[in-house]
């Protein structure tokens, strides 16, 4: 007797591991849910995100404006980004009508690899949607494995609810369409959306959700946060949430995106300054970027006419924080001439003398600054390579 219910315990326990194992089975082959939100409206690094995550050579990209009534001008810079990156794109317009034999919208987005909602009004867009039926293609198209995306009202959407500025007078809440369970707050460094979708959340009006800066996003698969970015270390998301009663922000850690082009943290090298102009003064010649700097301040600030006393003591008093030096050939002298930015003034290698190659808007942090460098260092060597070694520029690379 003992025997017979051991062989069907075993029996027993056989079939259920063969179950789990024909379900995990079933599982891996499971399409993903992918869904990509953005603080602000769509810009390049977003645009080439999404196209990374369709891992297509050429992705076909559909553009949905409707948040913006279909404005021209943000169509037209979708477009010029697109062919930046050579990516195959298509505009889902919906002020169109029968008569101008335009396909489905069924058609257009069933046939895309990923869908980028731009920004604009959240509430008009809805309503729209869900008149005209895109919200239940949508959903077809999750399910389908073909990547959702947006930013600002983009990106509201896709979540239960969100803080939005699409009503008059003053920001509210606006429902989305519940793709992701929790709730959103694009545009996040702005005090009014922050004080508004905190509030809403610590009175549990709102479920708690994620909010991202202007240029930083979130990616989702399958309902989970799996991937944090942004374009500075300025530009964080959070997520927001009640723990123990207590309202809470919690910064998420970024991966900083950097453009494919730019230069690997290998290919250059940086060394700290900090240093005043008003310290460097006795520093003679161009045979450094710094003295180079240095040199440049003198003949185009101070040595200006009729410059006042307290403008050149605002010229004295500038910093200099960093230099990057790319192949001993250019460099980049970051500085704090600027009161909302850094500065960043090229200066490239001829013979041995550092000569200005132009100033330039490094970023609002320093990293931001390195980030400017590192994507245009290698464009600038071309350029500058061709203008100063005419004999060769047919065939430079």
């Amino acid at each position: 007797m003992k025997q017979r219910i051991l062989i069907f315990l075993l029996l027993l326990a056989f079939c259920v591991l063969a179950t789990e194992s024909i379900d995990a089975q079933q599982n891996s082959g499971k399409t993903n849910e992918t869904i990509f939100v953005w603080g602000g409206d769509v810009n390049f690094k977003f645009i080439q995100y999404v196209a990374d995550l369709t891992q297509k050579e050429k992705p076909r990209i559909c553009y949905v404006p409707t948040a913006s009534a279909d404005n021209r001008d943000n169509v037209k810079y979708w477009g010029a980004v697109c062919n930046t990156l050579e990516i195959d794109t298509i505009v889902l317009n919906v002020w169109v009508s029968s008569s101008e034999k335009n396909k489905s919208f069924e058609d257009i987005l069933l046939h895309s690899d990923a869908i980028v909602v731009g920004g604009g009004n959240t509430l008009n867009m809805l309503g729209i949607w869900k008149a005209q039926g895109i919200d239940i293609l949508l959903g077809k198209a999750l399910k389908k494995g073909i990547i959702l995306a947006g930013g600002s009202a983009g990106s509201i959407c896709w979540f239960r609810n969100g803080i939005s500025d699409s009503r008059p007078e003053s920001l509210s809440v606006v429902e989305g369409l519940g793709f992701l369970p929790y709730s959103n707050c694009p545009h996040y460094s702005e005090e009014a959306r922050k004080k508004l979708y905190r509030q809403m959340v610590a009175g549990r009006k709102m479920p708690p959700g994620y909010a991202s800066d202007e240029k930083a996003g979130i990616l989702f698969r399958n309902g989970k946060a799996v991937e944090f970015v942004s374009q500075g270390d300025k530009h964080n998301s959070y997520f927001v949430s009640i723990e123990k009663g207590v309202l809470q922000s919690k910064q998420m850690g970024s991966k900083i995106l950097v453009n494919k082009d730019a230069l690997s943290e290998k290919d250059y090298s940086s060394v700290s300054v900090q240093k005043k102009i008003k310290d460097l003064l006795q520093s003679e010649g161009k045979t450094t970027p710094l003295n180079a700097f240095v040199a440049t301040t003198k003949e185009l600030r101070l040595n200006k006419e009729n410059l006042s006393e307290a403008d050149k003591d605002k010229i004295l008093d500038i910093t200099v924080e960093k230099i990057f030096l790319y192949d001993d050939k250019l460099a980049g002298v970051v500085n704090d001439a600027y009161k909302d930015f850094y500065g960043l003034w090229y200066f490239y290698n001829y013979n041995g003398v550092w000569g200005s190659a132009g100033e330039d808007i490094g970023g609002e942090t320093l990293i931001e600054s390195e980030m400017t460098f590192r994507e245009k260092a290698k464009r600038m060597v071309k350029r500058l390579y061709r203008e100063t070694h005419p004999e060769i520029q047919n065939s430079f690379p």
